[in-house]
């Protein structure tokens, strides 16, 4: 078992500092570094630290917060289990987007 962490040091109440090794949490901080460059800054690249990044960012863009809840009927979930089964099977066909396209028209 891989070992992850990500840490967070706050400099005050408007910059922390981030490290991290977790392989999602590299690949955000680098595409936020190249839009929001004069707010983003990665300090230590993860090919000179151990695969480890270091970044400077705003603290305002952390936000923690519990996953929604989805109350569903049992209908609700067999069409979504069955939507999701044809995504992950690359099984879309031509007639069923077309019929999405005309209810969202």
């Amino acid at each position: 078992m891989i070992d992850l962490e990500t840490a967070l040091n706050y400099l005050d109440d408007r910059v922390m500092y981030v490290s991290t090794d977790e392989p999602k949490w590299k690949r955000r901080i680098a595409k936020w570094a190249e839009e929001y460059p004069d707010d983003c800054r990665i300090t230590v690249m993860p090919d000179v630290n151990d695969g480890c990044m270091c970044a400077k960012m705003p603290s305002s863009w952390l936000r923690m917060r519990p996953p929604k809840k989805m109350n569903l009927t049992e209908e609700q979930r067999r069409a979504a289990s069955e939507r999701m089964r044809k995504v992950s099977e690359g099984c879309w066909s031509e007639d069923e987007e077309e019929e999405g396209g005309e209810e969202d028209a």
